[in-house]
Parts: C-alpha cells; sequence; structure tokens
C-alpha cells in the first residue's frame, strides 16, 4: 500500500505532495483505448448487479424484458456499482397518478433524491398532483426539487417513456423521448431549494437507482425496461479512473512536467476538502512530487483541458486517512485544470 501525505500551509492551504512514493504508469497518449460502449444493468434473467437501498429486494421482480416493482417496501433498488460520468438510458411506463424516480450519484445514506439526485418521473396531469401544488422542480424531467424541467413531453400514464440522461462532471443532460428537457451545470446550483442540500454540494460518484413510490400506505407499480449505461472514464491498470471535461487546445503534458494547475478535490459524498480556486492562487509543482494519482492522471492532458480523476483509497491516503480531512480508505475525486507548462 502506498500513503502519501498533505502538507499544510497557511498561505496556499492542503497542497498536494508525494513522499517516497514510486510513480504509477502514466495516462495512455491523446486518442488511445477503445470508445466506451452502452452495457446492459439488467439481463431480463435475475437482479444480479442490483440491491436495494432503504427498502426489501422482494418488492422487486425481473420479469423477461421488464424490472418492475411489485410490491410495497421498496425503497430504491440501486446498483452494487458506483458510477461517475456516463450516459443512462432506460424506459418506464408508469399507471394513472403514477410517481418514480431516477436515481443518480448517490451515496449509501440519506434520501437518494437529496443526498444524489432523483429525475423525476411522475403522471404530471394527475389531478392529485395539481392538486398538491408541485414546485415546478418535482414534475417528469427535473431533478427533483432543484431544477425544473421542460413539460408536455412526457406521454401520458400507461405509454412507455424514454430517458437519456448524461452525466459529465457538473453538466447534467435530460433527454426525453428524444428531446432534451433539462440542461444545468449543477456547481452553479449553489443555494439548495426546499432547504435541502444544495447540487453544488453533491457527490459527483455514486449509485444509480430506481425509486419505488408509496402514497397513503399504498405502493405505485412501475415497470421499467432497456436499462443500459456507457461509462465514459477511462480506467488505468492502476485502479484510477478519468475523464475529460474540457479538451485543452496546447501543448500535451509530457510525464514529470512541472505543471500549473487549479484543482478542487471532494470526498465521495460530496464535502470539499481543498480547492485552489477557492483560494484564488493556483499551484505549481512537478508531476514527480504529487500524489501517485496525479501522477498517472495528468499526463496526456493539454494545456486548457479539465479532467476529472476518481482515485481509489490506496491511490490516494490509503486506511490511515488523512487526521479530520480525510477519512480512512476514502475515495476520492479531482477536479484538475492545466493552465500552463512551466519551463525548468
Amino acid at each position: 500500500m502506498r500513503f502519501v501525505r498533505l502538507c499544510l500551509s497557511a498561505a496556499a492551504g492542503l497542497t498536494i505532495f508525494a513522499m517516497g512514493v514510486r510513480p504509477l504508469v502514466a495516462a495512455p497518449p491523446e486518442g488511445a483505448g477503445t470508445q466506451p460502449e452502452f452495457v446492459k444493468l439488467y439481463d431480463g434473467q435475475d437482479l444480479v448487479g442490483w440491491e436495494v437501498q432503504h427498502g426489501k429486494l422482494g418488492a422487486w421482480k425481473a420479469n423477461g424484458e421488464l424490472l418492475s416493482c411489485v410490491g410495497s417496501g421498496g425503497g430504491w433498488l440501486r446498483t452494487t456499482k458506483l458510477y461517475s460520468d456516463f450516459v443512462l438510458r432506460l424506459e418506464y411506463r408508469i399507471p394513472k397518478d403514477g410517481n418514480s424516480g431516477v436515481g443518480l450519484r448517490f451515496p449509501p445514506k440519506g434520501d437518494p433524491a437529496h443526498e444524489g439526485m432523483e429525475i423525476q418521473i411522475l403522471d404530471d396531469q394527475a389531478d392529485v398532483y395539481q392538486k398538491m401544488h408541485l414546485v415546478p422542480a418535482q414534475y417528469t424531467g427535473g431533478i427533483y426539487y432543484q431544477a425544473a424541467a421542460k413539460q408536455g413531453v412526457a406521454k401520458p400514464p400507461g405509454e412507455w417513456n424514454r430517458y437519456q440522461i448524461t452525466c459529465l462532471g457538473p453538466h447534467v443532460i435530460v433527454e426525453l423521448n428524444g428531446q432534451v428537457v433539462n440542461d444545468v451545470m449543477v456547481d452553479e446550483y449553489k443555494q439548495g431549494a426546499g432547504g435541502h442540500k444544495a447540487l453544488s454540494e453533491r457527490p459527483e460518484v455514486g449509485y444509480v437507482g430506481l425509486q419505488s413510490h408509496e402514497s397513503g400506505g399504498k405502493f405505485e407499480p412501475i415497470d421499467f425496461r432497456g436499462i443500459e449505461l456507457k461509462d465514459l472514464t477511462t480506467a488505468l491498470p492502476s485502479g484510477l479512473h478519468y475523464v475529460d471535461l474540457v479538451v485543452g487546445s496546447g501543448a500535451v503534458v509530457p510525464p514529470g512536467a512541472t505543471v500549473k494547475v487549479h484543482y478542487t478535490g471532494t470526498l465521495a459524498d460530496g464535502t470539499k476538502f481543498d480547492s485552489s480556486r477557492d483560494r484564488g492562487e493556483p499551484m505549481t509543482r512537478p508531476l514527480t512530487k504529487v500524489i501517485p494519482s496525479w501522477q498517472a492522471g495528468i499526463p496526456g492532458m493539454k494545456v486548457g483541458g479539465r479532467r476529472k480523476l476518481i482515485v481509489p483509497p490506496d491511490l490516494g491516503y490509503g486506511t490511515r486517512g488523512f487526521g479530520r480531512i480525510i477519512p480512512p480508505n476514502a475515495l476520492l475525486v479531482f477536479d484538475v485544470e492545466v493552465l500552463d507548462l512551466v519551463s525548468k
């Protein structure tokens, strides 16, 4: 296990550098590797790859092409894997007065709708909801309670609707039946509506899930089908994942270069532990003196580029963590922008 150390400085905040660690294999050259493909999250046979949060698995049924909620107490059916940046496709069918949602990047604790994100599914025209005076972001396509969607696109209850949802860094795009109904940068949502956590403070890595809903003690059935996901991240043999949020137009960063960067570091639950952007002062440092995940994840970027690094614990701060700032076995997320290459 390799461990790295944070250096505390009143002037520079948390500065990231390596202490006696072996560099990892650098990121592959630009254009290397294969294009990501859609992978089925539900195979039409069983619920392998799924588990339940705040509910019971018996409320969900694998029924050929359909994955359905068939009983009360279903909670959230979630993937067993965590996802960061992806395109998700699925179809859903609700009954009259139906209510459900698609969970994105939510953590294992708390309400997925308010700790991660929920893309709402609703019988928008139902009298029961019209009488409730819902806020605009509680209707179909909205990021629940936070970002309203274009209305009038959903098909009526009993018919199939198709979502395609893209999460790329802070950019979330929701397409419903082939139309973009929501297109937001969640890092711009600094205030949380309804007293809930702001979207800018929510995780950029977490589970994908399907919601069951109950009203008045009665469950509301829902069917899903065609559930598939394209992972947009590149995985290195070390376990590091990265994705380019902006492809720069400047010089390519070689291994070991000295770079001037802006960065933000967060825990998997969205908690920010360091940010040069907040300090208003970029960091300049040789890549030979940064943590292993940066040594591997920054080479291959171009100046002006912005890359998200998803760092497993053994490439971050391992089983020891760092004081009260980073807990043991913490998965870390870094948003790194290369501002310049610095000549030696």
